[in-house]
């Protein structure tokens, strides 16, 4: 690297060290699970990736999920979607013990029924346990708002005040995001629990320092990346990488997945507050695929990864021989992948794993260098969420 690339760096990274964007006490919600909860209560109020809409094909398809560690499930009552707690109005029992499943809202306790607006419409001897019938005993469940973009579902729970739309919320990201989440097939799903905290996988998937040393058999010892040779843009709360340093690549690609003519050339991923990843991964040539990975939390030192892969739904201008094997090399393709994605996602789970380990060692920000920006930005981001949802959380009592 030559003198003026060095020069470019190191004032870039000192620029960052100098920055505020991490809180003193950042790491106190890795290590204290009261700080943890009432973030936790905070973002509740944050539009979060639920699960996807190919799980909710039929009428009646539901699936369970969290929302701010308080279980929570969306179902299909014909063409619309509704969420709610996932805690009956009577005597609290859980209403979906499943992951997923297909039929009508009926509490396994007492049977009581609900309609799709949460409203409980069937309770066994409402008259004589109640003294009044079941519609007018007015018992109803805790509703959480839902909306769409392309096949991701995200929910929030409801605040007293006016807030923006997903639409808002996503940016120039919404066509993106719609685009490349749409699937002709269904996407392949992992699992994958980890010992930390999940701000910590956020930090990591928001790192492009770490390659060489985390990654030398998966991505291979090519070198470190430079800064120059990629672009990063902040657009709202949310982030993007990709690996192109062509002018205004990122408006771009929102212009051509709004109206249809995006194809896919290189690796790119975006980063959506609070936990949610969707990445255009180049799985085997020109083949690309897409990958969504939602980080749960579970405790403060304990966290889930959801992954959904599917290809990539863009037309791609492919010789005859690639388009007519295709149809053969997708499935082996689509099996493999999966692999690929796990056994990265094992190295990075470890880092996060060791940095839990001494997270109550940590009492100040770390330094962080060009290629770790976009953590300074979430950090940034994710106290602006925190603090509007705390704000919420003293003038109601929903959540």
């Amino acid at each position: 690297m030559d003198g003026p690339a060095v020069g470019w760096q190191l004032a870039r990274t000192m620029a960052l060290r100098e920055d505020s964007t991490f809180a003193p006490d950042w790491a106190r919600t890795l290590i204290d699970p009261q700080a943890f909860a009432h973030e936790q209560r905070c973002l509740a109020y944050v539009w979060t990736f639920l699960g996807l809409t190919t799980d909710l094909a039929k009428d009646g398809d539901w699936f369970r999920t969290t929302l701010a560690m308080r279980s929570v499930f969306v179902q299909r009552f014909g063409t619309v979607l509704r969420g709610f707690e996932n805690v009956c109005a009577h005597r609290f029992h859980p209403l979906r013990t499943e992951d997923n499943g297909n039929g009508p809202i009926v509490c396994g306790f007492h049977h009581w029924r609900y309609d799709a607006d949460g409203s409980a419409i069937g309770i066994p001897k409402c008259q004589e346990n109640f003294g009044t019938v079941s519609r007018a005993l007015g018992a109803r469940l805790n509703a959480i708002e839902i909306a769409t973009c392309g096949t991701l579902v995200f929910g929030r729970f409801p605040a007293p005040v006016r807030r923006d739309s997903l639409e808002e919320f996503l940016g120039p990201g919404f066509p993106i995001l719609s685009a490349m989440s749409r699937s002709r097939s269904s996407p392949r799903t992992l699992s994958m629990p980890v010992a930390a905290n999940w701000r910590l996988n956020l930090h990591i998937s928001l790192d492009d320092y770490h390659t060489v040393a985390v990654h030398p058999t998966t991505f291979g010892k090519s070198g470190y990346m430079r800064r120059e040779d990629m672009s990063y843009v902040r657009f709202g709360l949310h982030s993007a990488f990709l690996n192109t340093s062509k002018p205004d690549a990122f408006a771009d690609m929102a212009a051509a997945c709004a109206d249809g003519s995006f194809r896919a050339t290189h690796y790119c991923i975006f980063q959506i507050l609070p936990n949610l990843i969707v990445a255009l991964l180049r799985s085997d040539g020109e083949f690309f695929h897409c990958y969504v990975q939602q980080s749960v939390p579970v405790a403060h030192d304990q966290s889930v990864q959801r992954i959904w892969v599917h290809p990539a739904p863009f037309p791609a201008d492919h010789a005859w021989p690639i388009r007519w094997t295709r149809t053969l090399s997708d499935p082996i393709r689509n099996r493999l992948l999966p692999h690929y994605v796990r056994r990265v996602g094992r190295e990075d789970n470890a880092v996060c794993e060791r940095l839990q380990e001494v997270a109550h060692q940590i009492d100040r920000p770390p330094f962080l260098s060009a290629v770790e920006e976009r953590i300074g930005w979430f950090e940034q981001a994710y106290r602006q969420l925190v603090a509007e949802g705390n704000d919420i959380v003293k003038n109601t009592a929903t959540v």
